[in-house]
């Protein structure tokens, strides 16, 4: 998980939004239709998520079973069907777990890749996402997505595995221009747009990879990763 940008709304967003929501309220519950799922607002939230789940990270190829994501489910808020900014990407496992969940609790709803600083709740050590004890928010989210299954975990490892191969070119290299090259090498298998990447990310800084400030984790993410893995959260 790590946090996303919402990109501008989709124009059949905004020419459809309203009449759809409509038609989608006064439908009975077998006759409605999913206008979520229009070719334009899919493609969009892909290009956002990197065709990524939202939640786990997992690449959702053009074979796989994706979901459009109600953050707000639309069981209960059924005004927000099609409101750009409750929409997101999530692989099937994720959206089944999550399923009509909602809680008006503050504290225990779950974490929105889109709002929440996620470093406050959650962090990574090896394959898992951790959830701070003082977030009850993160171990609820935790829980309920079921961030801890065992495919997750094997799919996690085989990528530290592969991820571990580049780590430790860099890592035992000498000569300073392909220590570069290799730094080079690291910092593109940790990129947004690459598979678990919050996760490698997390694994790179733990293990004293030097991230470029403009990087997608801040100084603060990077202290809380640093204090995770010396067991002070």
């Amino acid at each position: 998980m790590i946090e996303l940008h919402k990109s501008d709304k989709p124009d059949w967003i905004t020419l459809n939004q309203h009449q759809k929501t409509m038609e989608y309220k006064a439908a009975s519950d077998k006759s409605k239709l999913s206008p979520w799922r229009e070719i334009e607002v899919v493609e969009r939230l892909k290009q956002e998520c990197s065709k990524k789940c939202m939640y786990c990270e997992c690449f959702i190829d053009d074979a796989s079973y994706s979901a459009v994501e109600h953050i707000r489910p639309k069981k209960h808020f059924e005004d927000l069907v099609l409101e750009w900014t409750n929409l997101g990407l999530a692989c099937w496992r994720c959206n089944t777990n999550k399923g009509d969940y909602w809680t008006e609790d503050s504290s225990l709803q779950l974490l929105n890749p889109y709002q929440d600083s996620l470093s406050e709740h959650v962090y990574f050590h090896g394959p898992l996402t951790v959830a701070r004890l003082r977030s009850s928010r993160g171990i609820n989210t935790v829980r309920q997505l079921k961030l801890k299954r065992d495919d997750l975990m094997l799919s996690r490892l085989k990528r530290i595995e592969e991820f571990e191969k580049n780590l430790k070119l860099w890592h035992d290299e000498s000569d300073a221009e392909r220590k570069q090259l290799y730094a080079e090498d690291v910092s593109e298998a940790i990129g947004p747009d690459r598979e678990f990447s919050g996760l490698l990310r997390a694994y790179a800084i733990q293990a004293g990879f030097p991230l470029d400030s403009d990087d997608l984790t801040t100084k603060a993410d990077q202290q809380a990763d640093v204090e995770a893995s010396q067991g002070l959260s």
